[in-house]
């Protein structure tokens, strides 16, 4: 059929559907669907695809309360209901619905390709047709990775690729803040003072924060009611513990809870229920990740990024119950999973690429393993995480496996995988039966049947693994956010599963169907709003996650313009906004841009890219603000502060005669506007701002860096994993392929930032987790010590991850104006930190 003549015919049956309502509604119970769990409302009756033997069809449908369409937008602070179907009356003229064609009647919508258009009023009321907002677009990226797949060399004591981010009792979300279809920005009701410049340009290293944004507290959190992405899972069938692993602690239920309002009733590794700081002692953890009870009641702890094991004799019962010891396991093994039956203990050192095995339970610190198994091409182990047995099979989930006969259907090799030993292992040269095509980790059941988490789905596997199996998908209810720190248990009647970036736990009674919802959760307020599209196979309403609705930034980038503050996220996909430059601890946002907005029908304001680099300036009498990330690089005049501003740049995948390989990051100063394309190992450079797509360079600069920075006098290149890292042009002699006028020589690890402040410099050293601070640049160059060094506490030697009022995490971003200083730390911290100078 012609498609004129088929557009004609659906609109048809939609005019027919109108005159005759009931026969349509009774006619419509049965018939096949596309997918479990999406609804249709005919007639006053809301319709579910659900799966009837191996069909899909319509059920029987409830009664529902459709609400008249209103002409008008609301408020983008108002929650707004996803559209509904309606019954379309056939127009005069069969015009095929597209982006920006005058609609009759809004809340109607059109299906393209798959995708809906939905009829929308703009300010005006002017009815047109717009992109379904909360449709399945392009995934969510998993968490960015700032470290290569295999340990970084020469970096010394760097651990390998780490995973690739209230009120007291529950969080209160806020409302969803639904807008126009076709705007990408969301206003958030804040209040909080003003920053007042300051006028310092130095720091010590006696330094200490003045200030955070992106945090419940500089080293604390509200209560035990809100979680910073909680990981393993322990519980001895009566007991239910969990990790909850940013905040370093450990929360403890003596019952395993049966209601999302039941608290944990105490706290390991901390003195009481709001510190979240991270420790040595053997009453304190750093970044916990797993844990495991055995069955004659001790308690084992993976405490990552303190290398060790903390071994309680016997199951703790009150909070800050100490350790009866540790087991070192030397620097840098990075322990992530733990497990034992109270005989034969393995835990998997990530770090190292090791599984360490002891045959008989450890009774002291200095207790040998008995074997271990390390990463070859037999054994597959790369770095290992997860760890689920029942003291026969023993499945590791993998995060770079060293096999490489796992791969996706387009041939690509999988690397995170599940290795799967059939039998427990006895001897260092022991090696995985088989591999799952991704990296689970879970339980077993008194039956002998498994549970797997994955990144975004819970799978069943029979109780016999003997024949390789994909398992089966269950819980399809439930939209798991995962992640890297995923876990299952089985106790008192209820099914616990962790979702590491959804920031919840979600709860079920007993094992969950095929399509099972969880019946509660544990650290969210639960099911909300109109039903979407969600992560893996889901269709369904949202569920609160307290790190959004705190707003918690993974990986921020502060940038501050004219009084204005923006700080980017790649891992959000966002931009978020402050009008004025807070002053207020933990201010939320005015507004909130999505830079997934590709259906925008404003060719200015549809991106799909992950801002991982931005800059201000002014450059051509404008002031600009840009982002950049992947292929794309987007230019604003300005902060974004109003949600009518739109950028005067987007360009994507190629400008001029260039053609980007991608890893875009921006630099600007008061005369070059500059592009590092980290793939192609090029900075590109325009005198002034790029006019439109066709502008092409004016010259380019050879350099393999992984971030610029520029302040007019002094452009930067910032190198993570290649010494020298901080290279150094004078701006002032910048022509096709300068070489760069210096270096800095300093030993520093995987630096992920640096910026120069008239004659200072400072590196954000990442994965030494400090702050280096030169108050002239030339020193640096010469090779002299930092005059400060920030983020460390007492110790300016240390160089250990930790969280506390003194200390950083993977800071990994710095911006020094008007006086201050601020930090953003990566992945395993989210603080936004502000320093005052003096």
């Amino acid at each position: 059929m012609p498609r004129r003549g088929w557009v004609v015919a659906i609109l048809t049956l939609w005019a027919l559907m109108s005159m005759y309502p009931e026969s349509i509604a009774a006619t419509i119970t049965g018939t096949s669907c596309s997918k479990a769990g999406i609804t249709k409302t005919v007639s006053g009756k809301k319709y579910t695809c659900i799966k009837s033997g191996k069909k899909l069809v319509w059920d029987k449908g409830v009664a529902v309360k459709i609400a008249a369409p209103k002409p008008s937008p609301q408020p983008s602070s108002v929650e707004q209901p996803l559209p509904q179907p309606s019954q379309l009356p056939a127009p005069k003229d069969p015009i095929t619905p597209s982006v920006g064609v005058l609609c009759p009647s809004a809340g109607q919508f059109f299906t393209v390709s798959g995708k809906d258009l939905v009829c929308v009023a703009d300010p005006s009321g002017k009815l047109t047709w717009q992109w379904r907002i909360d449709q399945p677009q392009n995934p969510q990226p998993q968490q960015p990775n700032p470290q290569p797949s295999a340990q970084p060399n020469p970096q010394p004591q760097q651990p390998n690729p780490q995973p690739t981010n209230q009120p007291s009792a529950q969080p209160t979300p806020q409302k969803p803040q639904t807008i126009q279809a076709s705007s990408p920005v969301t206003e958030v009701s804040s209040t909080y003072s003003a920053l007042t410049n300051g006028s310092g340009t130095s720091i010590t290293s006696a330094a200490r924060p003045t200030s955070y944004l992106s945090a419940l507290g500089l080293a604390s959190t509200s209560g035990t009611g809100v979680y910073d992405h909680p990981s393993g899972l322990a519980t001895n069938g009566t007991n239910l513990v969990l990790m909850d692993r940013v905040n370093n602690r450990i929360l403890v239920w003596n019952t395993a809870p049966t209601s999302g309002s039941t608290l944990p009733d105490f706290v390991l590794c901390q003195q009481n229920t709001t510190s979240t700081s991270s420790g040595t002692g053997l009453n304190q953890c750093n970044w916990p990740s797993d844990a495991v009870i055995t069955p004659d009641n001790k308690f084992l702890v993976a405490d990552s990024d303190n290398n060790r094991i903390l071994v309680w004799n016997s199951m703790p019962t009150t909070t800050g119950a100490s350790a009866s010891f540790a087991i070192d396991l030397g620097a840098d093994a990075w322990p992530w999973g733990i497990w034992s039956d109270g005989r034969k203990v393995v835990a998997s050192l990530t770090g190292k690429s090791e599984l360490r095995f002891w045959n008989t339970f450890p009774t002291s610190s200095s207790s040998s393993a008995s074997f271990s198994i390390t990463g070859t091409s037999t054994s597959c182990i790369g770095t290992p995480r997860g760890i689920t047995s029942d003291g026969t099979r023993l499945l590791v989930g993998e995060h770079n496996s060293k096999c490489d006969d796992v791969k996706a259907p387009n041939g690509n090799v999988v690397e995170a995988v599940t290795h799967v030993f059939l039998n427990w292992p006895t001897s260092s040269s022991a090696a995985p039966n088989y591999h799952l095509k991704e990296w689970g980790v879970g339980t077993f059941d008194s039956t002998g049947k498994s549970y797997l988490v994955f990144m975004r789905e819970l799978h069943e596997f029979p109780a016999d693994l003997t024949t390789k199996t994909d398992g089966t998908p269950i819980a399809s209810g439930t939209p798991f956010d995962g992640g890297d720190g995923g876990d299952v248990a089985i106790a008192n009647g209820h099914m616990y599963v962790t979702e590491y970036n959804g920031n919840r736990v979600s709860v079920f009674k007993g094992i969950p169907s095929t399509t099972a919802k969880a019946d509660f959760f544990l650290g969210s307020t639960g099911y909300y709003g109109e039903s979407v599209a969600g992560n893996g196979s889901y269709v369904g309403q949202k569920v609160e996650n307290s790190l959004l609705t705190n707003f918690m930034i993974t990986n921020p980038q502060v940038a501050t313009l004219n009084g204005a503050m923006a700080i980017n996220s790649d891992f959000d996909r966002k931009i978020y906004v402050w009008k004025k430059i807070p002053a207020t601890d933990g201010a939320k946002p005015d507004l909130v841009w999505t830079t997934q907005n590709q259906n925008d029908p404003n060719p200015l304001l549809a991106m799909d890219f992950q801002p991982d680099s931005s800059d201000t300036g002014k450059i051509d009498g404008k002031d600009i603000y840009a982002a950049a990330g992947e292929k794309t690089f987007v230019v604003w005049n300005g902060i974004p502060t109003n949600t009518a501003d739109v950028p005067i740049l987007n360009i994507k995948d190629s400008i001029g005669n260039v053609t980007f390989d991608g890893a875009l990051r921006v630099a600007v100063d008061d005369t070059y506007f500059y592009i590092l394309d980290g793939q192609a190992k090029k900075i590109y450079v325009w005198k002034g701002l790029p006019s439109g797509k066709t502008d092409s360079p004016d010259f380019s600069i050879s350099a393999e860096v992984n971030r610029i920075r520029a302040d007019g006098k002094y452009l930067i290149g910032i190198s993570m994993y290649n010494a020298v890292h901080i290279k150094v042009w004078n701006v002032a002699s910048l022509k096709q392929d300068a070489a760069p006028t210096g270096s800095v020589p300093y030993a520093m690890n995987l630096p992920a930032d640096a910026m120069t402040s008239g004659e200072s410099l400072y590196v954000a050293d990442t994965s030494f987790h400090r702050v280096l601070y030169w108050s002239s640049l030339s020193s640096a160059m010469s090779g002299s010590d930092p005059t400060a060094v920030i983020g460390t506490g007492s110790d300016t030697s240390d160089k250990r991850p930790a969280l506390s009022e003194s200390e950083v995490r993977w800071p990994s971003s710095i911006w020094v104006a008007d006086g201050y200083l601020w930090v953003g730390e990566r992945k395993f911290g989210h603080r936004v930190l502000r320093y005052t100078l003096s």
